[in-house]
């Protein structure tokens, strides 16, 4: 695989991740929100972006990591990923009437 083809690879990864958590904390409805509220999206955006890794790192489709690394940081990124969807749900359970 070309350095080119690698490199847009991982650039193009962490974009797909930051753009939505971007666009999120520059929304101009959270003015008008609780913290907690805040707190509960944010965790749902994140789990969200973390799902896109996931198959990629099983998988070993991204190209420079050993197949035994991304199955270690595929069990740790479920880990955060299961945090953050229990935050997502009890925060959104805590503002909900």
């Amino acid at each position: 695989m070309s350095l080119a083809r690698v490199t847009l690879i991982w650039a193009t990864l962490p974009a797909a991740v930051a753009v939505p958590i971007a666009a999120a904390a520059a929304s101009p409805l959270l003015a008008w929100r609780d913290p907690v509220y805040i707190a509960a999206g944010f965790a749902g955006v994140i789990a969200l972006g973390l799902m896109l890794v996931q198959p990629l790192l099983m998988g070993g489709y991204l190209p420079g990591l050993p197949a035994h690394r991304g199955r270690r940081a595929h069990r740790w990124i479920g880990g955060v990923l299961v945090v953050a969807v229990v935050i997502h749900v009890a925060a959104l359970w805590i503002t909900s009437p």
